[in-house]
């Protein structure tokens, strides 16, 4: 790898999130949203971002997600409540809880399917998305 490419841009193509079309991702920090958003763009995948819980409901009511991001530090709402009513509508979507925390363990009983802790590597997330497992 080049010493000032990411990890998104050295990750090859057929190892990119082809399947998933559309993420809906819950947070209010506009830097985590253009970090999240280079990364997905990077796959060409569709985002919708939404500021808090109540937000992201109402837009899972009107369209269907692949993957959906909860950023557990600002959603606004319960964050485990949210996470098990996404998974209801959702329930084949990657649903993945990321936060400052290493609280991985409730948001996957809530129903994600993975946790990131804050702040992330773009691969990392890559890798969730694409069922792949981590290099360390």
């Amino acid at each position: 790898m080049l010493k000032n490419q990411s990890y998104v841009e050295s990750m090859p193509l057929e190892a990119g999130i082809g399947w998933s079309q559309k993420a809906l991702i819950v947070t209010g920090d506009e830097d985590l949203r253009g970090m999240l958003k280079y990364a997905l763009d990077s796959y060409g995948v569709q985002v919708l971002f939404c500021r808090n819980g109540a937000e992201s409901l109402a837009s899972s009511m009107i369209d269907p997600f692949d993957c959906i991001i909860v950023d557990c530090d600002t959603s606004g709402m319960d964050n485990i409540d949210l996470i098990r009513r996404l998974r209801g509508q959702f329930e084949f979507a990657i649903i993945i809880g990321l936060c400052r925390e290493d609280r991985g363990t409730v948001y996957l009983q809530a129903g994600a399917n993975d946790f990131l802790q804050n702040p992330f590597v773009p691969y990392r997330l890559a890798m969730m998305l694409d069922g792949r497992d981590i290099l360390a």
